[in-house]
């Protein structure tokens, strides 16, 4: 071992790291690193792993290197023990004699990359990729994360989180951010502000742990709330405890899936909640999986939309939904429109492609070549990582391998992963317990861990979108992550393909429409009552009963999707005969005659077009393997020309310089001008002091809690302080909320038609106030040394027909 001792004048968490690799052993307390992006922080996750794991593996091997790497390849420790030296030294770690440590840039030669530019490798360090777009909160967002959360992660999370809030009762927002823009922020204030439930519905059991988790973290002063997940499976948070603590109002949000909502436990509940008023909130979250999946997998989704219209009628017509997703096609708010719209819709999408991700691909023909570069890469890649693959014994095998060659942590998720366990490893991963995280699609969608560096697909992807998803899990952080796709063709493109939807035939539409047909019931209007179990004899001894049940349902969807029938309800009638004492009914309208024996041929080109559109997804994903196409242009293809491009990270954009201020910012349209009442209102005060900006405020907390005004503009001088009085008038954790924008932002406002606008002045009237046309209403408040006049003599905005007020009660009068 070289002998030059740390020094005390280093910066503490680098002096941690250098005493560890002496000694072999962590501190007791490790100082945290600045930011998840910064060179220190993988010497954090090194010291706590040897903290928890004081018996070197490859895991501080990797984290070494990480640490070296992140510093630029070369990093002066002066000395490490025998046991970290082999495992840095597999992970391609030196010590020179100069007591530095060195790392090479991995540039492996099954990449489709040839060239490199100096220094950059596969395990390039991150830096920060998204441009900064915060803007200051109000008070009232300052009652979150135990008093942490000050800022708006950018305008466009704003507006959606105030379109969530301002929703009208019985309407329906979509909701569309980019990951890791802050979407979930829209149900958690939701939640926060309401009195009823929210009702979050999630595709995965991961998601609503995950989300559930972080639902208790941010709302940590309202415990009133009493977030929760309901999982069938799961000894820790128990069905019937959760549905008790519905109903006692112990419990007002929720995370649940769509079939413990659409025809589980959970229904009878919900019904319950919202026939007395007190379901407020429907939010279906990853919404776009109700157009990918909704139809053939998992059908419950689809089922979905007539579960809120039920719930939207005992509710008396005021339940809110919220659709949300980082990922709409135009195809898919076509759908979600049609399933959900209704007479109140209103939407509000930026999406942007994200500029965090990097990446890379590498093709194989051989299975055993590519376990070879797997094993290679993960002695080399940045943690935490994510390897996926399609199936469940595959990510369990793998896990195996991974753990046997020495990344001993290393987990698994999948499935059928059980209830408890999925608890325990999500825990584990939010916890930095976890290096690699071996998974299928079970896991991930929606999961927010910030410092995920690298996601590794050794499978194929069924089509672009799901390897978008998956993908996305990096660089939450606004950093810089690693995408790697290493298929083994065509072995991992035949499993894809297996995946593919399944259609029924033209005999098999026949006989189950038929059959279902022969056992359903005659109502007044026209409605059939059709059970789903009805099965031919012709079928008995093939699927399974609960398989049968959802292919005559996928038949149905399938049916209305086409628009031969109006699914009108789900009904549930006991019937001790069948395994689960009960059976599942639905009502429909039928469009064309019951017996038309056409229905085969009527279901023809939307099967057709169904089949066509599962094989476009793979043919795109081969377009993208062989590299005749970009994919920042097929993610545009798949989410529409709206689509901000902004990537740095495929293989031909990485040539061009990348600068993050050029990431175009999330942009959406302003509101459309109106002709609104304008008013000019002149104060009883002056410009400057501290009196000012607190009669100010005290002028605006009034209007907030006595006149529900809600809406407010602000000259750029004043915010600051206004805000800070604000905060000391209108407590943050009370029950107002409201929205006070620079006028600087008024370009990018969204103000709803109906809106008063009150535009609070200082002494130089701003342009920008003065010039804005929407809403219903806009008052400008002036202090009274303001120069309100032209030069001749004549009030500002009066020959265009504003109405002046001499003092701020007179004004107050008409409010």
């Amino acid at each position: 071992m070289a002998s030059v001792a740390p020094s005390p004048a280093e910066p503490s968490l680098a002096q941690q790291f250098r005493a560890a690799l002496w000694s072999g052993a962590a501190p007791k307390l490790i100082l945290p690193p600045p930011s998840t992006w910064h060179p220190e922080y993988p010497r954090w996750r090194f010291l706590w792993l040897l903290q928890r794991c004081p018996v070197p593996t490859l895991d501080h091997g990797v984290l070494l290197r990480q640490a070296v790497r992140w510093s630029g390849g070369k990093l002066f420790i002066g000395g490490w023990t025998p046991e970290l030296a082999a495992v840095g030294e597999a992970c391609g770690v030196t010590l020179s004699a100069a007591g530095d440590l060195i790392v090479a840039p991995y540039r492996p030669d099954w990449l489709a990359e040839k060239t490199w530019p100096d220094g950059q490798g596969l395990d390039e360090p991150p830096f920060l990729a998204v441009p900064d777009e915060c803007l200051p909160a109000e008070p009232w967002l300052w009652s979150l994360s135990n008093g942490q959360l000050r800022s708006w992660h950018s305008s466009a999370q704003k507006e959606a989180c105030w379109q969530a809030l301002t929703a009208p009762p019985g309407s329906t927002t979509l909701l569309g951010l980019p990951t890791g823009a802050g979407k979930s922020l829209s149900f958690q204030l939701a939640a926060r502000f309401s009195a009823g439930v929210t009702l979050v519905v999630v595709p995965t059991t991961a998601l609503a742990i995950d989300q559930c988790f972080a639902a208790n973290e941010i709302l940590a002063d309202f415990r009133h709330l009493g977030p929760r997940y309901y999982s069938a499976n799961d000894p820790v948070s128990d069905p019937a405890a959760v549905r008790a603590a519905l109903r006692e109002g112990a419990c007002r949000l929720l995370f649940a899936s769509p079939e413990s909502c659409v025809s589980g436990s959970l229904r009878g509940v919900i019904d319950d909640l919202a026939a007395t008023g007190r379901l407020a909130t429907l939010v279906i979250d990853e919404a776009h999986i109700i157009d990918s999946w909704g139809g053939h997998f998992r059908v419950e989704f689809q089922l979905l939309a007539i579960r809120r219209n039920q719930w939207l009628a005992l509710s008396g017509g005021t339940l809110r939904t919220l659709l949300l997703s980082a990922t709409f096609t135009p195809h898919c708010v076509d759908l979600l429109r049609t399933m959900f719209g209704g007479d109140q819709w209103q939407q509000f999408a930026c999406q942007r492609l994200r500029p965090e991700i990097s990446y890379f691909v590498g093709g194989f023909t051989v299975l055993d070549d590519r376990e070879v570069a797997l094993i290679d890469a993960l002695h080399h890649l940045p943690r935490p990582l994510i390897l996926y693959v399609t199936e469940v014994d595959e990510a369990i095998r793998l896990r195996e391998v991974l753990v046997e060659a020495g990344f001993a942590a290393t987990e698994c998720f999948h499935g059928d992963t059980s209830g408890a366990d999925r608890r325990q490893l999500l825990l584990a991963w939010r916890g930095h317990q976890i290096e690699i995280m071996v998974a299928t699609s079970a896991f991930g969608m929606g999961v927010d861990k910030a410092d995920v560096r690298a996601v590794v697909h050794a499978c194929y992807p069924e089509n672009v979108h799901r390897y978008y998803q998956e993908v996305g899990r990096g660089g939450r952080d606004g950093a810089k992550s690693i995408a790697l796709w290493m298929p083994v063709t065509p072995k991992d493109r035949k499993v894809a393909t297996s995946l593919l939807p399944k259609m029924l035939g033209a005999d098999l539409i026949t006989l189950r429409w038929q059959t279902m047909m022969a056992a359903a019931r005659d109502e007044d209007g026209g409605i059939l009552n059709m059970p789903t179990n009805a099965k031919h004899q012709r079928l008995m001894g093939g699927r399974s009963y609960g398989e049968n049940i959802r292919w005559n349902k996928r038949l149905l969807l399938m049916m209305a999707r086409a628009g031969l029938i109006d699914l009108v309800d789900l009904q549930f009638e006991e019937d001790g005969a069948e395994p689960e004492g009960r059976v599942e009914r639905v009502r429909l309208r039928c469009n064309v005659a019951p017996g038309d024996p056409r229905i085969a041929d009527l279901l023809k080109a939307p099967r057709e077009r169904d089949l066509s559109e599962a094989g476009r997804g793979i043919t795109a994903l081969d377009a993208y393997l062989t590299g005749k196409a970009k994919i920042c242009r097929l993610l545009r293809r798949e989410y529409g020309a709206e689509t901000i491009v902004a990537c740095s990270g495929c293989i031909d954009c990485r040539d061009v310089p990348f600068d993050r201020h050029s990431i175009p910012a999330l942009d959406f349209d302003p509101s459309r001008p109106t002709e609104p009442r304008l008013d000019i209102v002149s104060l009883d005060i002056f410009s400057t002091g501290t009196k000012a900006i607190g009669v100010m405020a005290d002028r605006v907390a009034d209007l907030i809690g006595d006149r529900r005004l809600l809406h407010f503009l602000c000259a750029p001088d004043l915010l600051g302080p206004l805000t800070e009085a604000l905060a000391e008038r209108l407590v943050p954790a009370s029950r107002h909320f409201y929205r006070l924008d620079d006028a600087r932002e008024i370009g990018r406002l969204n103000v709803d038609g109906s809106c008063h606008v009150v535009g609070l002045h200082g002494r130089t009237p701003d342009r920008a106030m003065l010039r804005l046309r929407a809403g219903a209403r806009i008052s400008h408040l002036f202090p009274k040394d303001a120069q309100i006049t032209d030069a001749n003599g004549r009030v500002l905005l009066t020959q265009e027909g504003a109405f002046f007020f001499p003092s701020y009660d007179e004004w107050l009068i008409q409010v």
